[in-house]
């Protein structure tokens, strides 16, 4: 994705700026795989943003893109070169790099040397940590200050940060490094003709906990988890074969940019809802998720009803005025990060949307013609009940102004 988003006072993302998601995580960079603290990129994890630069030099040389191909939604390949010192336009180095998103990201990196002598390299990989909510990023106002520390041990970085009674983090580590504060360093000789290669790999840290289940590039002929998490969602679709091959892959690009928007209820794994949209909506919303649910039908009806009974879970049930809460309605939007709560009028579901409610009852009856077993359905009943509650007590309150008036 690239150009001007309206929805980010951040401004341009940048010209060829490539974008990769996964579940609640998603990257967004420069062409050459760099994250830049001046553009609203970074690595974000669960609406934070865990890596806010991003930068790989080969002898203090930034490399210049030469291209960037996204494979999947999850992973990206991005191939440059090292300009050279002296000045020298034609270069013997190259450097690819393999980026791959899941719970956190992994990155492959090669520099191979062209030449037919030796190259002294000295390769360094910097990174920072701001640890911004997404509408700070968004809205380029990145204003909460957390208390930083940062540990070397061996080739891993820990950064951890804390503000008020919230603390996070995030590990960063590497196979042959030299871990700094900074970063990591490597210094190598590649022989002519050769390569070198290292992999490196982040995870986010909750609430000063590292996660249980690292990312790692799985053995030469395994599947990643986004792999087989994407072969499953492709083998349950339709598969439609026509004369127009531009439609078939234009079919088969959009069940890919489909899949890469589903997420998972983190109380219930099994259940997989639609986020609204990347990169800066990669969280359930109501309106939206109820809509690409309900056009989705047709290719994946299991997507409405997980949206259906995640929404349902999180109707309201009190009268809030500055979340909007009201008994029966159906929530806008939900975040995870402990500030764009305070966006959200203090908690992490605001509810501040009149459309979302009636279509929750449009969507169940949809749902209900498409063969789910009965109890499945009966168990939603009781929520459209309370949904219709709502468009008549509250939903009409400013149609019965009027008519007072």
């Amino acid at each position: 994705m690239a150009g001007w988003n309206a929805d980010t006072a951040a401004g341009p993302l940048g010209a060829g700026t490539v974008t990769l998601v996964e579940g609640t995580s998603f990257c967004i960079s420069l062409p050459s795989g760099d994250i830049s603290p001046d553009h609203p990129h970074g690595l974000f994890f669960q609406d934070t943003r865990i890596l806010s630069a991003w930068t790989l030099t080969v002898n203090g040389q930034s490399v210049e893109p030469l291209t960037a191909q996204t494979r999947e939604p999850y992973r990206a390949v991005f191939a440059g070169r090292i300009t050279m010192s002296d000045g020298y336009a034609d270069t013997p180095l190259i450097v690819e790099r393999t980026r791959e998103l899941g719970l956190g990201m992994v990155e492959d990196v090669t520099v191979r040397n062209y030449s037919v002598k030796p190259a002294e390299c000295l390769i360094a990989i910097t990174l920072a940590s701001d640890f911004a909510d997404v509408f700070e990023v968004k809205e380029a106002r990145v204003q909460t200050q957390w208390e930083e520390s940062r540990e070397v041990d061996a080739n891993t970085l820990t950064i951890r940060a804390r503000w008020q009674e919230v603390r996070k983090s995030v590990v960063v580590s590497s196979d042959v490094a030299e871990a700094s504060r900074e970063g990591f360093t490597y210094r190598t000789t590649i022989p002519a003709r050769g390569s070198w290669a290292t992999q490196v790999v982040v995870m986010p840290g909750l609430e000063g906990a590292e996660p249980s289940a690292p990312l790692v590039r799985p053995a030469v002929g395994e599947l990643s988890r986004s792999d087989q998490r994407r072969l499953e969602w492709v083998a349950k679709i339709p598969v439609l074969h026509m004369g127009n091959r531009s439609i078939e892959r234009t079919l088969r690009r959009s069940y890919d940019d489909l899949g890469a928007l589903r997420i998972e209820d983190p109380a219930h794994p099994e259940r997989v809802v639609v986020a609204a949209g990347a990169p800066w909506f990669m969280t359930l919303f109501g309106r939206d998720s109820l809509w690409a649910s309900e056009m989705a039908m047709p290719v994946d009806p299991s997507l409405a009803l997980g949206t259906l009974q995640t929404l349902a879970e999180r109707q309201g049930a009190v009268i809030d005025p500055v979340s909007e809460e009201e008994p029966g309605k159906i929530l806008h939007e939900v975040r995870l990060d402990v500030s764009s709560s305070l966006a959200l009028g203090g908690k992490s579901i605001y509810y501040g949307s009149v459309d979302a409610t009636p279509l929750f009852v449009v969507v169940l009856g949809s749902v209900s013609r498409w063969g789910f077993a009965k109890d499945t359905i009966a168990a939603l009943l009781p929520h459209a009940d309370r949904a219709l509650d709502w468009i008549r007590d509250y939903g009409n309150a400013g149609r019965r102004w009027l008519r007072r008036v």
